[in-house]
This record gives C-alpha cells, sequence and structure tokens, in this order.
C-alpha cells in the first residue's frame, strides 16, 4: 500500500496558486507522532510503498532520513518543490525509487507562478542529483493554471535533455482557492478555449512520436489511459 507522510507542512516558497496557507489548516506544522509509532503502524504491510510529502520535505531532513533508517520500505518517493535536493545525502538519495518535482513547464511560467529564479534552481538541482548517482524516475510535476500552455509546457519538459525527465505529470489549479475558480476570468472558456485544444496538440505529438520514431513520450495521464484501453480494464 501507498502510504503519503507529511513531514512538515512548512515551504521555502509562496506559490501564487498554493493552498498551503498555514491559517486554514488544521494539521501540526512538524510530525505529530514518533517514527517508532509509524514503524508500528506499518508492521502489519509487508511492502509499503512510502511518499514523503509536505508541506516541502526537505525541510524535514532529519526525519526524512530517521524514517529511511527504521522502516524498511518496497519503495521510497519523494514529493519536493526541488529546491533542497542538494542536502539530500547521496546515502539517501539513491534509496529513492521516484522522485517527483514540481515544476510547471517554461522558465516564464514556473518562475510567474513560484518566484524569480526558481526554473533555473530546480534545473540546476535536477542535474546536480543525477550527477551523484540518481537512476530512478524524475518526474516533473506541473500545477496547470490560467497562464499555462499545456502543450507547450508539456513538451518543454519532455524535451529537455539536461536534465531529463523520464515523465510528466499535472493537475488543475482548481482545488486550492474559495470559492472555487476565483483566479479564473471565465474557467469553461478557458477549458474550451485554451486546455481542451492544447491537450488535443498533445495527444497528437504523443502519436506522431510513437508513429515516426517508435519513442512513447511519458506523459503520464496520456500512459494510465493507454494501459487501461489496452488491457480493457475499467476506470
Amino acid at each position: 500500500m501507498l502510504y503519503f507522510v507529511i513531514v512538515t507542512t512548512r515551504c521555502n516558497l509562496r506559490c501564487m496558486y498554493c493552498g498551503n496557507d498555514p491559517s486554514l489548516l488544521s494539521e501540526p506544522p512538524d510530525l505529530a507522532y514518533s517514527v517508532k509509532d509509524l514503524r508500528r503502524f506499518l508492521e502489519e504491510d509487508e511492502d509499503p510503498i512510502i511518499c514523503f510529502y509536505g508541506g516541502e520535505p526537505l525541510l524535514a531532513l532529519d526525519v526524512i532520513e530517521e524514517v529511511m533508517d527504521s522502516i524498511e520500505a518496497r519503495r521510497w518517493i519523494l514529493q519536493t518543490n526541488g529546491l533542497l535536493l542538494k542536502r539530500l545525502r547521496r546515502r539517501y538519495l539513491t534509496m529513492f525509487d521516484t522522485i517527483l518535482v514540481s515544476i510547471d513547464g517554461r522558465p516564464e511560467v514556473t518562475d510567474y507562478y513560484r518566484g524569480r529564479g526558481v526554473y533555473e534552481k530546480v534545473i540546476e538541482n535536477v542535474k546536480d542529483i543525477r550527477s551523484r548517482g540518481f537512476r530512478g524516475d524524475i518526474i516533473a510535476r506541473m500545477a496547470v493554471s490560467g497562464a499555462t500552455d499545456i502543450y507547450r509546457d508539456v513538451v518543454h519538459l519532455l524535451e529537455l535533455e539536461n536534465p531529463k525527465f523520464d515523465h510528466v505529470h499535472w493537475q488543475l489549479d482548481v482545488l486550492w482557492d474559495y470559492p472555487p475558480y476565483q483566479r479564473y476570468t471565465d474557467f469553461d472558456s478557458w477549458v474550451d478555449n485554451v486546455y481542451n485544444p492544447g491537450i488535443s496538440r498533445l495527444v497528437n505529438y504523443w502519436i506522431d512520436n510513437m508513429m515516426d520514431k517508435g519513442e512513447v513520450k511519458g506523459i503520464v495521464p496520456f500512459l494510465g489511459l493507454m494501459k487501461h484501453m489496452l488491457l480493457r480494464q475499467k476506470p
């Protein structure tokens, strides 16, 4: 089973769309139970998969290291904004199977949402973990909002050579504000006239790469849908 361990709700960024407002959160800022308690909780699961989450989990690096030293997991996953990856010692870095790095596409889009200079820092740090021996899956994790061109931003990340993102995934900015959609002038119009046409272009790009190059680009939502279609699985 997959377990999300929120080691801290603190963060070192203030992204435009983020709902991680301490004044609105009921969770404690730091882990409220001991690692021993976590280990006891997981004892009945022979193959736990543990994902460290936040806030920015690398702000609680000592907790991450203690958990990884104390618990045997089938897989280790990290969701991070990428700014503190250099703090992750190689011993622990190479234990991870998957690292999801928050990056929203092209430099100007990422910096617009996340802060000036964030794109370059994230790219530098992803290069660093590859150079230090990380051989697992690196997923570019986008938040898609009104300034996003889903086609251009996904293709930008997929076509990077150094660093190379193995997969790109995204979620829509529709969960983190109240009332809903307040950051959009007209959400329905944006979906119909911007987002959906971009998805159609992205589908064509994905299929063309398979047909012309024999290459399956790592677009996570498409891969999941194709698997269900080929195996005739119900969603």
